[in-house]
């Protein structure tokens, strides 16, 4: 189990560790491993909590009438400190899912919206270095001690709950409450959510949105979502509500048509990456790109904005940002002016995202949370992108529930090297041993085994010659525990 150690000062840290403990003792691994497809989802519970919470404006109201019987039937628990005599409107909220570019899209409406004088939540899950991460106002993290005071608010509620039918919640079911208790007592005036798992029985699925978004579509997480693009695309399309709009970057055919099919269903009005909308980028010299956003007949173009995160998937996921943001501006009347988005992008810094580090003997060294094919293409196309000399090394190590051929595929028609290696802050890593047996035949660079992740970095640093490259990719558990050590070594800022 992972421990966090970003606190600020005069935290108690009992406190703070038993918080923390309370939380990562409702990790559920059971639907991340092999036939877990039956993993009980409890769409119910998460609504029941967040009522229980005084929270019940963030609910969607088609959740409430299928959770009759918990929503306004438990007395609600006020929060330490604060009293709720309130009549409390709803807040926008924007809804994001996707197999790859929802944290990173995420990050960027945030952004925006904060650049806009908006003062804005921002939930995104996992996190790198700290749970605090994941529940963000103005882009800065919650503090360690609002982190106390909210568990234990929660676990007031989750100790009532547990001792009924509905059951106790889980870690995710628990972190979302966190999330809106905290939003809501930071008086944010919009919200910003990211699925944690799918779509349709995503706990995150009983709030209502005022735009949804669904950025792409990949094979991942299939033992929980189904084997083909079109049953996943089918559960990721479940966040979709009458009448709400909805922007997809989805455009393989298979997929679109499900999602299209269901905003049908709902009288969602759809707008579609490559028909409503569509994006050229240019690469700048050093790192980023010049995004050029052309908005067609349903949208504003936007031109000449400067991206300061690298690779063309990047300047995909702004141009979702950018319908978004307008699409939000028609739904709410509230201003979002392109002078905040180009601000937003180009001093916009997404953690465990091409992550570049330049350290001595004119070493490039990349560290990308990339973690399913789909993003690992991704981090490929921008390595090839930049043209980076070779050698180039790769040190890989995921998660048991990953597909980690079609990784190593792709690596290894880059690579030199791979070194394969496991994270050791969570149970859920892939053993190098099984790793090993996944290897593509017809991989014709060398190949080393080293268990201990740090290891694996500097023994794959040191054979890298001058002005050779290394990357590190697999998972952000992996990107968690190396990007440390490369920053303590880098000798020019990263970007």
């Amino acid at each position: 189990m992972s421990r966090d150690s970003a606190k600020p000062e005069e935290v108690d840290e009992d406190r703070y560790q038993r918080a923390l403990q309370f939380l990562y003792d409702r990790i559920n691994y059971e639907k991340l491993v092999d036939g877990a497809s039956r993993f009980p989802f409890r769409l119910k519970r998460i609504a029941d909590l967040i009522d229980r919470l005084g929270l019940s404006h963030f609910l969607d109201p088609t959740c409430v009438t299928s959770v009759s019987g918990a929503i306004g039937s438990a007395v609600p628990v006020t929060p330490p400190g604060r009293v709720t005599e309130r009549v409390i409107d709803s807040i926008p909220l924007i809804h994001i899912a996707g197999t790859k570019g929802k944290g990173s899209t995420a990050t960027m409406v945030s952004a925006a919206l904060t650049a806009a004088g908006i003062r804005t939540g921002t939930y995104t899950s996992p996190h790198l270095h700290s749970l605090e991460e994941r529940f963000r106002v103005d882009g800065k993290p919650c503090s360690a001690r609002e982190l106390i005071e909210l568990v234990e608010c929660v676990r007031e509620a989750a100790e009532q709950m547990a001792n009924e039918s509905v059951g106790s919640p889980t870690f995710f079911e628990l972190t979302t409450a966190i999330s809106l208790l905290h939003f809501h007592r930071s008086d944010c005036q919009v919200v910003v959510i990211e699925v944690g798992l799918g779509g349709r029985l995503d706990c995150t699925n009983v709030c209502r949105p005022t735009v949804s978004v669904i950025t792409s579509i990949g094979l991942d997480h299939q033992h929980v979502l189904g084997d083909t693009k079109e049953a996943i695309a089918a559960e990721k399309a479940g966040i979709i509500k009458d009448g709400v709009p909805v922007i997809s970057g989805v455009t393989e055919s298979g997929p679109a048509e499900v999602i299209e099919r269901i905003s049908r269903e709902h009288s969602a009005p759809l707008y579609q990456l490559g028909r409503d909308f569509a994006v050229t980028d240019e690469r700048c010299d050093d790192w980023g790109s010049i995004v050029n956003f052309d908005g067609r007949d349903c949208f504003e173009d936007l031109n000449q904005a400067q991206l300061s995160l690298e690779g063309t998937h990047q300047a995909r996921n702004a141009s979702l940002a950018i319908a978004v943001l307008q699409t939000f501006q028609r739904q709410t009347s509230i201003e979002v002016p392109q002078d905040a988005i180009r601000t937003a992008m180009m001093r916009l810094r997404c953690d465990g995202r091409l992550d570049r580090y330049r350290l001595p003997r004119e070493v490039t060294v990349i560290v990308d949370a990339a973690h399913n094919e789909d993003s690992v293409t991704a981090l490929c196309q921008a390595v090839q992108r930049r043209q980076y000399k070779k050698p180039i090394a790769f040190v890989f190590g995921t998660s048991v529930d990953k597909s980690a051929e079609p990784m190593l595929r792709l690596i290894g028609d880059l690579a030199n090297s791979i070194t394969l290696t496991q994270f050791s802050g969570n149970p859920r890593f892939c053993p190098v041993e099984s790793l090993q047996k996944r290897m593509p035949d017809g991989y014709s660079g060398e190949l080393f085994i080293q268990p201990d992740a740090m290891q694996a970095c500097r023994t794959a640093l040191d054979k890298v010659p001058d002005a050779g490259t290394l990357i590190v990719c697999g998972s952000f558990f992996l990107a968690a525990e190396v990007r440390g050590y490369f920053e303590s070594l880098q000798i020019s800022p990263k970007r």
